[in-house]
């Protein structure tokens, strides 16, 4: 049995042609951080992997068993990968497992990933973890076939608790899809869990937006009505129902908004409220619209009628103005309109014109609204940068005008990823590295943080796999966790590495408070080419000269900053 000891940042896949993974024999780790490896097991067969002490016998039981024991001092959790297939038809391992075991075909590794959260109680020394490989049978003693062992330093410096704190994480929600996968109630109670769930996870890498559906199905789908490669139902739904009593009167309940909010906000992600289906809605083709509606955009804000007992579709100026005013109110009263964006998504430039028009619109019932537009062409960002109060650009229109937006627009710039650049990118196939590096870029492209467009825009049989319209959205472009069989949601190696590329982050911006120029040094040192407009061919293909990351780059960036802030913090003791 071949056991390595490899990288957090190693991505196993099935490809036919790839070298040994680099082995690793120690590691290190600064207080209040989680440290991390991955342990690799292949003798070319199809076999049954146990965790510790678990017993469990394959369902084809002449599969041989393996029982993998971790030995250390130390708290931590270990996981098996599971993999999905992806680009090219190579399966790569991405999700993380709650099972404690795991059958494997001998085509690839089974890996393991292995965390170890290094709180302020540990004592500073060294640490010996072992890891036993033993075959294990159903009526015979395990027998030990592999033994290997990882070092783990600790060293001095003390990351604060806080560190995702100034990284402005905004990663869009689908919580109808999130009931529907799990085949739950909408905006009921066990749908209300998941919520709970996904936003107890999406504060664990920093998230800092709620995403608030207030006007239907505003992506249309994504267009999985006419795409039909590999099943999928992804509409949106409104959170506020509306109603229209006996005396005309529109009415909105906004408890569930109100409940989804505070949900958010119990984990602290309450830095903006992002308001979707209200300005830009998308009009792909064949998809039936609200034609009779009196607004420049057909909009689409379905209602109870309780004199017919009918649902029907608000058409009528007044009825749209009231139901907007509604929603204004309510936001103002439970103070959070200085919070409140009403976002759109990457409008095209031959709706420039209806667009502004249905801003005008807007702002006639309140002036006081700001704007959140995602753009990804240039001509559109330059019709409509001055009506936009937030301006999130695609990596492409960044890398073009960064410095003009971080200028015009202080801390209120983001830059996205979806289904391009080709990379940097957490695409299924993309190296893990590339997740990472979003934290440097964001520092280096003076952003206040990312967008990513989804968290979980799952296709039906997201448990096996998560491709859907391949021809323009890359395989894992539309999720970055995965739904699990047990009702939770599970997280990724993609999501892990995203999480360790805001330590990068917060790590550049506390030494640019100190020595800005230094920190620009290093992070100019880090990348291949120092001027972003020429790390793109076009808008949506990378030079492929620029992005070659590895596990040394990225160990010496961090330890040439945190060298830099021990000796800041030495100065400071000194002076004192």
């Amino acid at each position: 049995m071949e056991c390595l000891i490899v990288s957090e940042s190693y991505k196993a896949s099935t490809k036919l042609l790839q070298g040994i993974p680099e082995q690793m024999e120690k590691i290190e780790a600064a207080y209040n951080q989680t440290v991390a490896f991955q342990i690799l097991l292949h003798n070319g067969q199809k076999n049954h992997y146990l965790l510790n002490e678990q017993f469990s016998i394959p369902d084809e039981i002449e599969t041989p068993m393996y029982r993998i024991a971790i030995n250390t001092q130390l708290n931590y959790q270990a996981q098996f990968v599971e993999y999905y297939l992806a680009k090219d038809n190579i399966a790569y391992a991405d999700k993380l497992i709650e099972e404690k075991s795991y059958t494997c075909d001998g085509d690839r590794y089974a890996p393991i990933y292995v965390e170890i959260p290094i709180d302020e109680t540990i004592s500073k020394k060294n640490y010996s973890i072992e890891i036993l490989v033993f075959q294990s049978f159903i009526n015979q003693d395990d027998r030990l076939i592999a033994r290997k062992q990882i070092d783990l330093a600790i060293s001095d410096f003390k990351f604060p608790k806080n560190i995702k704190d100034n990284f402005k994480l905004d990663i869009w929600q689908q919580p109808s899809n999130l009931a529907r996968t799990f085949k739950v109630p909408l905006f009921g109670d066990e749908h209300f869990k998941l919520i709970d769930q996904m936003a107890k996870i999406l504060a664990g890498i920093g998230q800092k937006s709620v995403t608030i559906i207030a006007g239907e199905i505003p992506w249309k789908g994504w267009f999985n009505y006419i795409v039909k490669d590999f099943p999928a139902n992804l509409y949106e739904y409104s959170i506020v129902p509306i109603k229209r009593n006996k005396n005309g009167e529109i009415i909105c309940d906004f408890s569930l908004l109100d409940r989804y909010l505070n949900t958010f906000f119990k984990y602290g992600i309450d830095w903006e409220i992002n308001i979707f289906g209200l300005l830009g809605v998308w009009t792909p083709p064949f998809f039936p619209l609200n034609n009779d509606m009196e607004h420049p955009e057909k909009l689409v804000l379905r209602y109870f009628d309780e004199e017919s007992s009918k649902m029907k579709f608000i058409k009528d100026k007044e009825d749209f103005q009231t139901y907007f005013r509604l929603l204004v109110d309510h936001m103002v009263e439970l103070g959070l309109w200085d919070k409140t964006y009403f976002n759109a998504d990457e409008p095209k430039f031959n709706e420039v014109d209806k667009f502004q028009s249905s801003l005008k619109a807007l702002k006639e019932i309140e002036p006081s609204i700001k704007i959140k537009v995602a753009f990804d062409k240039e001509p559109v960002l330059e019709a409509l940068i001055q009506d936009v109060d937030y301006p999130v650009t695609s990596f492409y229109c960044t890398t073009k005008h960064y410095k003009e937006l971080s200028e015009k627009f202080s801390e209120k710039t983001q830059y996205y990823i979806c289904n391009y650049p080709t990379k940097p990118n957490t695409f299924l196939h993309s190296p893990l590295l590339e997740a990472r590096v979003q934290g440097l870029l964001a520092y280096y492209l003076k952003t206040n943080g990312l967008l990513r467009w989804a968290f979980n825009c799952w296709p039906i049989h997201a448990r096996t796999d998560i491709r859907y319209n391949t021809a323009a959205l890359p395989i894992g472009d539309n999720c970055l966790v995965y739904p699990g069989y047990n009702g939770n949601i599970l997280l990724s190696l993609r999501y892990k590495q995203l999480k360790r590329g805001i330590e990068d982050y917060w790590l550049l911006k506390e030494l640019e408070n100190y020595d800005e120029q230094i920190a620009e040094k290093i992070v100019s040192a880090f990348l291949e080419k120092k001027s972003p407009s020429k790390w793109m061919m076009n808008s949506h293909e990378t030079d492929s000269s620029v992005f070659n990351l590895s596990d040394e780059k990225f160990y010496i960036l961090q330890e040439t900053i945190i060298s830099k802030l021990i000796e800041v913090n030495q100065g400071r003791k000194n002076d004192e």
